[in-house]
């Protein structure tokens, strides 16, 4: 029985071949989708923690509309939610994004958090398009 035979290794030309970018990496790069370029943004302090104002905005809903395990768990999102939520659109917008996989292959949200958010959204289909701060504690609040 004979041995495996093997070629001697130019490492120089090996590691030369290492630093050329695979064949095709260019054109993947240019068939990438401009808006998933943009991601993922950078982590801002108020991903992790509730803020003052997503406080409020949770304890002036109905007690059947507070998002506690969205709070609880993604801060992040409720924050934003609190931030839209004067302007029933851009909030309505955001949750049915939030509901929708528009993309393809998302896990979801766990059922304690899906049904919040579909709660939030109910709530907003709800409110009469006057309406600037939707609703306190079970009521509209007009204009003035």
């Amino acid at each position: 029985m004979t041995g495996l035979q093997m070629g001697s290794t130019d490492f120089a030309a090996a590691r030369r071949s290492l630093d050329k970018p695979p064949a095709g990496l260019d054109v993947a790069r240019q068939l990438r989708s401009p808006s998933w370029a943009a991601r993922p943004r950078a982590a801002e302090p108020t991903d992790h923690a509730i803020l003052g104002r997503t406080v409020d905005w949770i304890l002036n809903l109905a007690p059947d509309a507070r998002p506690m395990h969205l709070a609880d768990s993604i801060p992040r999102i409720a924050n934003a939610l609190a931030e839209r939520w004067n302007n029933p659109h851009a909030a309505g917008a955001f949750v049915s994004d939030l509901l929708i996989d528009r993309r393809g292959g998302r896990r979801g949200f766990p059922p304690e958090i899906k049904k919040e958010l579909v709660m939030l959204h109910l709530v907003l289909r709800e409110a009469p398009p006057q309406a600037s701060f939707i609703p306190l504690r079970g009521r509209f609040i007009s204009p003035s």
